[in-house]
């Protein structure tokens, strides 16, 4: 027994001097970056900026905004450092954004280097800028909040209860490896000096390829994910027609005929008519049942057109090739490339309206 109890004390010992070593430091002598963004000033060379807060003894909280150019991620966060009074470090890290220039050129080496650091967590959004993410980070209106946490909430609420399907770090870095599947990021803007959603990009691997007007993220989602939420108009005859969508679910069936793959997408959305702008009432099941109709055939409209653009530009976010690779024991994934721009892809919406709303 007595040998048992000298054993255990000797392993607290252990344990208490490990801690010792492990290295500490104080919150108010770091730099805490909390959003970061990437431009490429030159061809060869990467332009970072970081936001971070620093802590007053007044108690108040100031964020700052610094750059740095370099080579690489390395020499950039090198030249960063040498800026500041305490060090980096990246472990609230939020945001991080790219210029359209770099996403072009292609930025998977940053993201890798964040994947590889144990600090960066995987639930950061990334996002393109239409512009320079130095000039989107550093936008004096923002100066006195915290525009790291005011972007992150504004691209997840989007996606919870907006018209946008959902990313994040993870998701981007599966997509780029997921075979038939392209990955997308949201595109920020600075419009009339403030900071709004302007669309969403499409990649091969990490090179952006085209910009898709936000205009099509509604049924973009649709086509992605079953969700709930979300608020959408239509122009019916002249008058508007704004819906809730309560519930929207996809259902994919596949074909091949003579050795090319047939998709239909079914969506069914259950919604409720929040506002109306037509002078006759929609109280009547015939006129529920025309609007219903009317705005099955908008959305229709909009899918052919957005798939239309995806296959013109031959990306595929939406992940028709992983859908059939799931489906068809005899998958190629080279001959799926060569198929998918000319691939029959239909979308049939069935629209139930469990409720109206507002009449005007």
């Amino acid at each position: 027994m007595k040998k048992y109890l000298l054993f255990f004390i000797i392993c607290i010992a252990l344990t208490l001097n490990g801690c010792a070593l492990v290295p500490s430091a104080n919150v108010n002598e770091l730099n805490i970056i909390e959003a970061a963004g990437f431009d490429l000033p030159k061809p060869e060379q990467l332009k970072g900026t970081v936001v971070f807060p620093v802590f007053r003894p007044t108690g108040q909280i100031e964020f700052k905004v610094s750059s740095a150019s370099g080579e690489t991620i390395k020499k950039v966060r090198e030249r960063l450092d040498s800026q500041m009074r305490y060090r980096l470090m990246a472990g609230q890290m939020r945001v991080v954004t790219f210029s359209l220039d770099l996403a072009k050129k292609g930025f998977f080496p940053i993201v890798d280097t964040f994947n590889r650091d144990p600090a960066v967590g995987n639930i950061i959004q990334l996002a393109i800028v239409d512009g320079e993410s130095s000039d989107l980070l550093s936008l004096p209106q923002y100066k006195n909040e915290n525009i790291a946490l005011y972007l992150y909430d504004m691209l997840v609420h989007n996606s919870e209860t907006g018209p946008f399907p959902y990313t994040d770090f993870s998701t981007f870095v599966y997509q780029y490896f997921e075979v038939g599947q392209d990955p997308y990021l949201p595109v920020l803007k600075i419009v009339d000096d403030k900071i709004k959603l302007n669309g969403f990009a499409t990649f091969k691997r990490d090179k952006l390829i085209t910009i898709i007007p936000w205009k099509y993220a509604f049924i973009f989602k649709g086509m992605k994910e079953n969700y709930k939420q979300g608020l959408h108009q239509f122009k019916i005859d002249g008058d508007y027609v704004a819906i809730d969508n309560i519930k929207s679910k996809s259902k994919y069936d596949i074909k091949i005929k003579k050795g090319k793959p047939e998709f239909t997408i079914h969506m069914k959305l259950n919604a409720r008519i929040q506002e109306y702008t037509g002078d006759k009432p929609i109280v009547l099941p015939k006129h529920i049942k025309q609007i219903s109709k009317a705005i099955e055939r908008d959305i229709e409209k909009d899918a052919k057109e957005l798939i239309s653009l995806l296959q013109k530009n031959n990306v595929d976010p939406i992940g028709f090739g992983s859908k059939l690779e799931a489906h068809y024991r005899e998958f190629d994934e080279k001959k799926w490339e060569k198929q998918y721009s000319s691939a029959k892809i239909k979308v049939k919406v069935n629209l139930d309206i469990l409720h109206t709303g507002i009449v005007e």
